[in-house]
């Protein structure tokens, strides 16, 4: 099968509409030879607009150590939800089909399409300008965070809390929005 493997426009800077250049964390340059994560999370509005909540590339090796940095409990919960049979096994069958056409959808866990006042994050791996084989990206719907939410440790989320803090900088028009905000990274 002939993929295109180009990243998604989804997967480009807000601020600019680029591709990613280097991770958030150490600025590492996000070239061919290494790999890395960029997560964004949505909002859906009630007229169908979604607003970003944050955005983030981080290489592969910041996104290591910040796992280490999770309570045992949170990584068995994180390593149970996305390191499921399941889970590989969607994504593989998403891979082998036209994934492009819907993949941002449905929440790759539960199914649901995402809804209006829905929270939803995009989540692709990737090396250079590459989507890794077999690993096209995926949507968290807002049940499935809430859940992940519900199950991290108190001091996994103050450590999630902290990077949000260091890293995420919300928009200043945003911050209101995001006071009560539990920040989820997977």
């Amino acid at each position: 099968m002939n993929q295109d493997t180009s990243i998604p426009e989804n997967f480009h800077s807000d601020s600019d509409a680029h591709p990613f250049t280097a991770c958030k964390v150490c600025s590492a340059a996000l070239n061919d030879s290494t790999r890395y994560v960029i997560e964004k999370a949505y909002k859906r509005l009630t007229d169908g607009e979604d607003v970003t909540l944050f955005e983030l590339a981080i290489c592969i090796a910041c996104a290591e150590k910040q796992a280490q940095k999770m309570s045992s409990e949170s990584r068995k919960t994180i390593e149970r939800l996305m390191g499921s049979k399941d889970f590989f096994e969607k994504r593989q069958a998403r891979w082998l089909s036209d994934w492009k056409s819907d993949w941002t959808d449905r929440c790759i866990f539960s199914d649901e399409e995402i809804q209006p006042n829905d929270e939803y994050h995009i989540v692709g791996h990737f090396k250079g300008t590459e989507i890794l084989p077999y690993q096209p990206p995926f949507v968290i719907g807002q049940k499935m965070l809430e859940r992940m939410q519900d199950e991290l440790s108190a001091e996994t989320k103050e450590e999630l809390d902290n990077f949000g803090r260091q890293f995420l900088g919300p928009d200043p028009r945003l911050k209101i929005l995001l006071e009560d905000y539990q920040f989820v990274m997977v």
